[in-house]
């Protein structure tokens, strides 16, 4: 089952429209979250929210089966120079690789949290100057990512995860 088809034509515009969006509280060098003032929306947002922040939290302690368990079952994860990680055993053997060479300590900054219905789009990125542990050697992480999630049966699960890297963070 492809979670996409469930889309609306106004939702697939508005994911669209949100991957290329750039504004956002962080994009300004704030440091709070980009809450709408709506506390309907708010809350929603909050639970979108949690679920990237376990992401995060799962990341930086390596921890493939609770990042597994944020993903829906038919998602895709697209990484930097990697190919598309689309079956469960596909991403357990990415991350398994990736926690093998990698030591994170992330902190994502967060750019948008956008809720379209039971569709979220997340976009995030890297403070300036984070570094991972990399084969023993600090790299500098630039990063941003986007997770799209959709609501699976009352929970919120990505069905996408991609980042790209790029040096110049926060910026639009």
């Amino acid at each position: 089952m492809n979670t996409f088809r469930f889309l609306s034509a106004k939702a697939a515009l508005v994911l669209a429209l949100s991957l290329g969006a750039v504004a956002g509280a962080n994009a300004a060098g704030k440091e709070a979250l980009p809450y709408a003032k709506d506390p309907a929306v708010r809350a929603v947002q909050q639970q979108v929210y949690d679920v990237v922040h376990r992401y995060e939290t799962a990341l930086n302690a390596g921890d493939t089966p609770t990042i597994l368990n944020l993903f829906a079952e038919d998602s895709v994860a697209e990484w930097n120079d990697k190919p598309t990680y689309a079956t469960r055993q596909q991403k357990i053997d990415g991350y398994n690789a990736l926690f093998s060479i990698a030591k994170f300590s992330t902190v994502f900054a967060y750019d948008s949290i956008n809720v379209y219905g039971n569709t979220a789009v997340v976009r995030t990125h890297h403070h300036k100057g984070a570094a991972v542990i990399e084969n023993g050697k600090k790299v500098l992480d630039f990063n941003r990512e986007v997770f799209v999630l959709t609501k699976i049966n009352g929970v919120w699960k990505i069905v996408l995860y991609t980042f790209n890297t790029n040096p110049r963070q926060g910026e639009g």
